[in-house]
């Protein structure tokens, strides 16, 4: 059967790469050492400069270092330049990487959390306490995508030009650091804390904005699907001036 042209096709989600897997090959080794010294982030172009290789190269393997959660990436301003806008990386702070030993701490907690029987409204309004203390500092608009890499879960922005305009951000999370947990019994309320983080989160560095859309997919294959709304026209804020909020206290 011949494809529908009407039709709109979702791209296929990469295959999920650990860290240690996208870090074993030297070349984005060499690249995540370049950018520990940039934390304000680089371009493409501007790595393979640092780095010697094609900028096409370096951007292979910053697809498979983003997949990973060792880096995050955000669009640059077009700036009245043809062509489409670049991106920047910044590396993602090791600590915030899920290893195994995190994830198994994980399933025991979720394994607590159903014995003790707390609900998912109850997990989730916990998930969103400690996502306001996460949010807390981050830049507008930038936070909710570095937690979210933070946590292992390799977020990739999708949002189309026109959905940007309106103030929209589209993302997939390529990459389930705790799909062990999500698939043993008691798995959703998993879903539930990563929900109430996220909308924490925006409750800190963009209060104006609503989540839209946390479609979960199968955790094994990834791509989870986090839709907000309601971001500054033409997307996140970027006002350094913008002042944040107080920390929250926990328990408030």
């Amino acid at each position: 059967m011949s494809p529908d042209p009407t039709r709109r096709y979702e791209r296929p989600a990469p295959s999920p790469v650990t860290p240690a897997e996208a870090l074993a090959q030297p070349s984005r080794r060499r690249i995540a050492e370049i950018l520990t010294g940039a934390p304000a982030g680089l371009t493409p172009f501007e790595i393979a400069e640092a780095v010697g290789l094609h900028h096409n190269a370096v951007r292979r393997h910053l697809d498979v270092l983003a997949r990973a959660g060792v880096v995050v990436s955000e669009r640059e301003p077009a700036a009245g330049r043809p062509g489409r806008p670049s991106r920047r990386y910044r590396l993602v702070a090791a600590e915030g990487l899920a290893e195994a030993g995190h994830r198994e701490l994980v399933r025991l907690l979720v394994e607590l959390i159903r014995r003790t029987g707390a609900s998912e409204r109850d997990v989730e309004e916990f998930g969103r306490d400690e996502g306001r203390l996460l949010g807390h500092g981050q830049r507008s608009g930038a936070g909710l995508v570095e937690t979210l890499a933070g946590l292992g879960f390799a977020p990739d922005d999708v949002t189309e030009s026109a959905a940007r305009t309106r103030g929209e951000l589209d993302l997939r999370l390529r990459r389930c650091p705790f799909a062990d947990a999500v698939l043993a019994e008691g798995g959703h309320l998993v879903c539930a804390l990563h929900r109430g983080l996220t909308l924490g989160v925006l409750d800190t560095t963009e209060p104006d904005a609503y989540l839209a859309a946390f479609d979960i997919r199968d955790p094994t294959a990834a791509g989870c699907r986090v839709l907000v709304r309601g971001l500054p026209p033409g997307g996140a804020s970027s006002d350094p001036e913008r002042a944040a909020p107080p920390p929250p206290t926990r328990g408030s």
